[in-house]
């Protein structure tokens, strides 16, 4: 599994409206990376499973860090890692 953090601005609580925002603001980011990172675009059309694992916000800075795992067949991790390094 790769592991790769997000950093996304603002943090809308824990109520449902704060976690429709939140994936609101994930969704986003994710999106963007798709369209601009090459490496991103990789794992997510070669994931068999794509989760969030871990979110943790940091007051301080007003950003929350979500930490999502991509899923890969065994050739397609492999590739990525010599590839990209990660």
């Amino acid at each position: 599994m790769i592991k790769v953090p997000f950093d996304i601005e603002g943090y809308h609580g824990s109520s449902m409206r704060g976690q429709i925002l939140n994936s609101a603001e994930l969704n986003k980011t994710l999106d963007n990376a798709y369209r601009t990172m090459e490496w991103f675009k990789y794992l997510a059309d070669h994931a068999t499973e794509i989760k969030v694992l871990e979110n943790y916000a940091n007051a301080a800075t007003f950003m929350t860090t979500y930490v999502v795992g991509f899923e890969l067949e065994g050739k397609h991790e492999t590739f990525y890692r010599i590839r990209y390094g990660g």
